[in-house]
């Protein structure tokens, strides 16, 4: 009888065998370490041999030094760069230049002025002059346009730098980070270092929206014309997503219509929505002891809407009629379970997505070929309620900062939530793989996931924000460059996916070394290519 647990890109076998040597009831644990050759002989009698190395195992993490060779000159080289730039030490024909910058001045060039008086910033009267037109009537001209000068407003960096650090991250393991199973999406149930990449980058979304409208609102944008824009950005992304998923399949039979940019469109227009309708221009104020809760107070109907699709999705998911499955039902199907829900995969999110698309149009990855599933698309329809929850996390975070001038004060309100969603998340999943009522599932995108990842980003922000914010210890350099293009990063490294001098086919296929080298050397490449853009004032926005 044996039992296989798989753990740290080792094999972990756990062998328990009875009648070894006939009358001994023994237990034997072996680790078999990644691309050995073993041997073990067990004769007809139940004798049972000791387990023999026959080749020696590849060394996981030696890879790692390899790659580090590679990221920390390339870090040194953007600090060298840096500090030459700040120092004018290099000629200004090899510093970067901003053609932008530079087309704007020549455009609005004035020429010198002649006696001017300005009059409210608004026309200018010449008194006294004489502009060939026999008159001393003062002449009334509009006035001339000031060279422009560079804005300067107030940019949050340390969120910034939090979306450079997702999306660094994002390309890495979509490149296939090494071929590590940790930066792999976790099969079904569990979480990994590549599921925590996706929300963090909703999450961020989520304090951007909330920034944004404010601003919009402050300024006396009509609300129409708001969710105007939302609606334009939200079709953007949605078309985005449609052409980028046609790039490797244009069949219209097995065309996938679901994918990464179409969920961010719709998260992004249920929580813009949301603002546009109901956030108020201003912070609000009760004068009273209410007002130590007043970005829960000022955000309560948004909540209340949040809370509804939270229901609305639990209720599906544990009460929805699967024919042939269980209700409630959560598991991968196909051989889970030894085989006892097979075409159960993803329970009722799994049905109405096939229900609704037809299990040609799903993704074809989701889950592992472990299970030997049917089709289950991770960005299916029911998960986005759940993912909307996580983005209007992030909503709330940007919330705090509107409403709460001091640092201490954010600071509490962020610990405070990341305490709270991180204790949720955990009872619901009973701390633990798949013992929880609702297990974490990046795939499901689970309640459970939601809370925990939600929980994380909280604590990364206000780490960055202390450190960066407060305590400006760091200017996030150069993630906080590269967060500002990150829809070029993602639609960059997905079009140009297999090509060179991004990626190449390895020499050696069984080892992490090529793999490891070649991924980080691709995310280093799209990395210098948003920074060279940066440094052009080139920005991709949609």
């Amino acid at each position: 009888m044996t039992k296989h647990a798989y753990k740290c890109g080792q094999t972990m076998l756990r062998i328990f065998h009875y009648g070894c040597k006939r009358k001994n009831v023994t237990k034997t644990l072996h680790t078999f370490e990644e691309h050995g050759v073993y041997q073990w002989n067990i004769s007809s009698n139940f004798n049972c041999s000791q387990i023999k190395q026959i080749s020696t195992p590849q060394d996981l993490f030696m890879p790692f030094v390899y790659a580090l060779l590679l990221i920390i000159p390339a870090f040194a080289v953007w600090f060298f760069i840096n500090y030459l730039q700040r120092t004018y030490v290099v000629p200004s024909v090899f510093r970067f230049a901003s053609k932008t910058d530079l087309d704007i001045e020549n455009m609005f060039q004035t020429a010198p002025s002649r006696d001017v008086q300005t009059f409210d910033g608004s026309d200018v009267e010449l008194k006294n002059a004489d502009f060939g037109t026999g008159s001393n009537e003062p002449v009334i001209i509009h006035p001339q346009i000031p060279t422009p000068v560079k804005n300067n407003s107030y940019r949050i960096t340390s969120l910034d730098t939090f979306r450079g650090i997702s999306i660094i991250l994002m390309v890495f393991v979509n490149l296939g980070g090494g071929h590590y199973w940790f930066f792999e999406h976790a099969p079904w149930n569990g979480i990994t270092l590549a599921d925590f990449i996706l929300p963090w980058f909703c999450w961020v979304m989520g304090v951007s929206i909330a920034i944004s409208l404010r601003s919009q609102l402050r300024s006396s944008t009509k609300r129409k014309y708001v969710f105007g824009r939302v609606i334009r950005r939200s079709i953007a992304l949605l078309i985005m997503g449609l052409v980028l998923n046609s790039v490797n399949n244009n069949n219209l039979r097995t065309f996938r219509p679901l994918g990464v940019l179409q969920r961010l469109a719709l998260i992004y227009f249920i929580a813009a929505t949301l603002e546009t309708i109901f956030m108020k221009p201003q912070p609000y104020f009760t004068n009273t002891r209410l007002d130590v809760i007043r970005d829960i107070i000022e955000s309560a109907r948004q909540w209340f809407i949040v809370i509804i699709l939270v229901a609305i999705h639990t209720v599906i998911t544990f009460f929805l009629p699967v024919p042939g499955c269980p209700k409630g039902y959560l598991g991968p199907g196909g051989l889970y379970n030894s085989s006892s829900n097979t075409n159960c995969t993803g329970g009722a999110a799994g049905y109405i997505d096939r229900l609704v698309f037809g299990e040609n149009h799903m993704y074809p990855g989701s889950p592992k070929p472990v299970y030997q599933s049917i089709p289950f698309d991770p960005e299916g329809i029911l998960s986005t309620l759940t993912n909307t929850l996580l983005v209007y996390m992030g909503v709330h975070a940007g919330r705090i900062i509107l409403c709460y001038q001091y640092t201490n004060e954010r600071i509490k309100r962020w610990i405070a939530w990341t305490i709270v969603l991180g204790l949720i998340g955990g009872c619901l999943c009973n701390f633990s793989k798949e013992d929880g009522l609702i297990p974490i599932n990046k795939n499901l995108f689970s309640l459970s996931y939601a809370f925990i990842t939600g929980s994380s980003a909280f604590l990364i922000f206000i780490i960055l924000f202390l450190i960066i914010e407060h305590w400006r210890l760091w200017g996030g350099s150069p993630f906080n460059e590269i967060g500002q293009n990150s829809i070029m990063l993602y639609l960059g490294h997905n079009i140009f996916y297999n090509t060179l001098p991004w990626r190449w086919q390895p020499v050696n296929e069984t080892s992490h070394t090529e793999y490891l080298v070649m991924d980080c050397w691709a995310t280093i490449f799209w990395c210098a290519i948003a920074l060279v853009m940066h440094k052009k004032n080139i920005f991709i926005v949609v």
